[in-house]
């Protein structure tokens, strides 16, 4: 293993799982389409709702794991 990815060994499981995840083409493509309303539930992400009430659309940052 690459001295570069030894990071990985002391990751937990949601950490590593977003290693993954951001190395997806899918995802990629996805996040670069994130303001024409693309659902990252496909991906078991979900949104924070904002404090404004009612706003739910996701920006950089706050998809998390279900």
């Amino acid at each position: 293993m690459s001295a570069a990815y030894l990071y990985v060994l002391d990751l937990d499981h949601a950490a590593l799982a977003w290693e993954y995840l951001r190395r997806n083409p899918g995802y990629c493509s996805d996040w670069a389409r994130r303001k024409s309303g693309v659902c990252f539930a496909r991906w078991g992400l979900r949104c924070r709702r904002r404090s404004r009430v009612g706003r739910t659309d996701c920006a950089p940052g706050v998809a998390f794991f279900l």
